[in-house]
């Protein structure tokens, strides 16, 4: 099975070409950067680091997710991962993540919070946060997962295609776990390692975009 990774990238000089460099190439066919229209070096810097198998491309639209769905038509694996461009996500775990799937599951999640994983970059308040979405995940969707707020996360084609996916901000990361969910896709966790961003800030405005979350699962997918 062939496997596509897709880092989605907005001003992470200093963080994609370390990021790059750490992906196991051998059990990665294909890499996909999909920048945003970065005002820094990081087309520069990610180019260095692409195969000739490997592409970077311009965001056609705006939001997290969107370069997420955009790079989804894009990418040709059988196995699809998604993962960020900061260094939060650690390449290495690309192979458990491929094994679980390799083992029959269709989306396999990545969680800082399952046993074995945990957070070198989590404050008390992000914590708190994380597990109260995570916790209404839960009960209002019927889910069972430990982290729902962190992508690092697989599908297979096949069962992507039974999905709609469609948010364009932060909330994609929501929207794919009840939708993977409500399609009876084989699921599975494997333990993430959070690792502090290598630098530059965060994207994420922990207010704004958690009430944004928090609306989602709310009512975009109330029945």
């Amino acid at each position: 099975m062939r496997v596509s990774l897709i880092i989605p990238t907005r001003n992470e000089e200093g963080c994609i070409g370390r990021v790059l460099k750490e992906v196991p190439k051998n059990a990665v066919d294909e890499i996909l950067v999909i920048d945003g229209r970065s005002t820094d070096n990081t087309v520069k810097e990610a180019k260095t680091q692409l195969r000739p198998q490997d592409t970077l491309v311009m965001q056609k639209g705006k939001g997290y997710g969107g370069a997420l769905l955009e790079g989804l038509d894009i990418v040709t694996g059988d196995i699809i991962i998604m993962m960020d461009a900061d260094g939060s996500h650690d390449p290495k775990e690309i192979l458990n993540i491929v094994e679980k799937i390799q083992e029959g599951n269709e989306y396999v999640m990545a969680s800082r919070y399952t046993r074995g994983g945990h957070s070198e970059d989590d404050t008390l308040i992000r914590w708190i946060g994380n597990r109260i979405f995570t916790w209404l995940t839960n009960i209002i969707h019927g889910t069972n997962v430990t982290d729902s707020l962190y992508l690092f996360t697989a599908i297979t084609r096949d069962g992507l295609k039974k999905l709609n996916l469609k948010t364009n901000g932060f909330e994609f990361c929501t929207e794919i776990v009840v939708k993977a969910h409500r399609a009876g896709l084989a699921f599975s966790e494997v333990p993430a390692h959070e690792r502090k961003r290598f630098a530059g800030k965060s994207k994420v405005h922990a207010f704004w975009h958690g009430l944004k979350i928090l609306r989602m699962i709310l009512r975009r997918y109330r029945d």
